[in-house]
Order: C-alpha cells, then sequence, then structure tokens
C-alpha cells in the first residue's frame, strides 16, 4: 500500500524594503549646549529686568535723543549697569545664532551643525569683539572730532543702547526660526533689516551730535564709509571665513 506523503509548503512574504537610514541634522535648538547659553543669558536679563523696566525704557529713548544729562557724572546702579551688560551678552548671543543660520542656509557643505555649540560659541565671540573694536573706534573718532567731553559720551552710549536693543529684537526673530525651519529665509531678512534700522537710527544720532563739528559733510561720509559701511562686509566675511578656515 503506497503511503501518500503530504507536503506544506510555507508562503513567503515579501517584506518591504526600509527607507534608506539618512543623517540627523542637528540644529541649535536639539543642542543641549547652545540651549544652556541662551537660557543662562535670559535668566540674568530677567533677574536684572526685574525693577528695571524704566532703565530699558529710558534705553529706547536715548536713542532718540540728543539731550545732555544735567550731571555729567550721572552714575547708574548696579542692576542698571549689569542689564546693559546682560543686553549687551543676549546680542551677541543672538547675533552668533543668526550668523550661524545664515552660514548653515546659504554654505551648508561647511557643515556648522556637526559641532553647533561650537560654532554658536565661536560665532557669538566674533561679534563681541567686533562690538568691542567698533566701540574702540568710536571713541577713538570722538575724541578726534569732537570738543566736547560730553557728545562723546552721548554718542557712545547711544551706540551700545542701539546693539542692546537690537538684541531684544533679535531674540523672537531668532526663536521663531529656530521653532519653524522652514521660515528661516524670511527671519534672515528681517535680522538683516533690524541690523541695518538699528545702524541708520545710531548714525542720524551721530550726524544730530556732530555735524557742526565735522564741519562739512566730508568728513561725515568719510564716516559712514570707515566705520558704518566697510565693517559690515568685513564681519560678513570674516564669519564665513572664519567657519571656513577652523
Amino acid at each position: 500500500m503506497t503511503q501518500v506523503q503530504h507536503t506544506t509548503t510555507t508562503p513567503i512574504v515579501a517584506l518591504p524594503e526600509g527607507k534608506e537610514c539618512q543623517s540627523y541634522k542637528n540644529t541649535p535648538l536639539h543642542d543641549t549646549g547652545t540651549v544652556g547659553f541662551v537660557l543662562l543669558v535670559f535668566f540674568f536679563l530677567a533677574l536684572f529686568f526685574r525693577g528695571g523696566y524704566k532703565y530699558i525704557t529710558d534705553i529706547a529713548n536715548h536713542l532718540f535723543s540728543i539731550r545732555k544729562r544735567q550731571n555729567a557724572f550721572e552714575i547708574h546702579t548696579a542692576s542698571e549697569t549689569f542689564l546693559m551688560l546682560a543686553m549687551i551678552a543676549n546680542t551677541c548671543i543672538m547675533s552668533g545664532l543668526m550668523f550661524y543660520l545664515g552660514i548653515d542656509y546659504w554654505y551648508p557643505e561647511i557643515g556648522l551643525s556637526q559641532n553647533v555649540f561650537k560654532w554658536v560659541s565661536i560665532l557669538s565671540v566674533f561679534y563681541g569683539l567686533f562690538f568691542l573694536v567698533q566701540l574702540l573706534l568710536y571713541r577713538t573718532i570722538g575724541f578726534t572730532f569732537a570738543y566736547n567731553r560730553d557728545d562723546i559720551r552721548l554718542w557712545l552710549d547711544g551706540f551700545k543702547s542701539s546693539q542692546a536693543i537690537l538684541g531684544l529684537v533679535l531674540s523672537p526673530i531668532v526663536f521663531i526660526s529656530l521653532l519653524y525651519p522652514a521660515s528661516t529665509l524670511f527671519m534672515l531678512i528681517l535680522a538683516i533689516i533690524s541690523y541695518f534700522c538699528a545702524r541708520i537710527i545710531f548714525i542720524i544720532k551721530g550726524f544730530r551730535i556732530f555735524f557742526n563739528n565735522f564741519g562739512s559733510y566730508i568728513y561725515f561720509i568719510l564716516y559712514l564709509c570707515t566705520l558704518e559701511i566697510v565693517p559690515i562686509f568685513l564681519i560678513c566675511a570674516g564669519a564665513i571665513n572664519l567657519c571656513e578656515n577652523i
């Protein structure tokens, strides 16, 4: 008697191919060091802002005023001094972040996202040095062309005020760029416009203070080219070269 063997075949199921693994692009929002850096500055801003609202209002008003102080030796409180320092530090960090976003957007081949905290720190320090160099140049130009020390002090205070307010304006622009990467280009354009607006306000203030002392439009044009127009190209080219060569 012949036995019939029954064989069972297991159906072969074709598994769908998975997608190729893609490298995850790091951003400042996902970098612990960068986020902690920003939160630390905001902590100091909030700490010194308490009770310093009037001082910030005075800073904003100071940008559009050329009224000399009645007391040339007017002393700010320690809280106001630290608030100004915190605002300037905030400007440097926000500018560093905008430099990072701009270079990473227009020059992705540099690969800044491989080490976000490093590049944000370098670019923030770079802008801080640029701020100090400009402050030194403004002081030198002021003592060269101005005959009144009150005018020099008024001019330098205007520069620091414009930079402090610029940082506050850049803060929401930076956060929107980080939260909504699709808006990066539009936010970069807003940041550039904000920077130029701050410079224009400061230039107008300097013109109102020193025009009579400069004596002619030629000096003012030289001032614009030397301290306002040329540095913009220098800092942009310097930031890009810095990222390419480090």
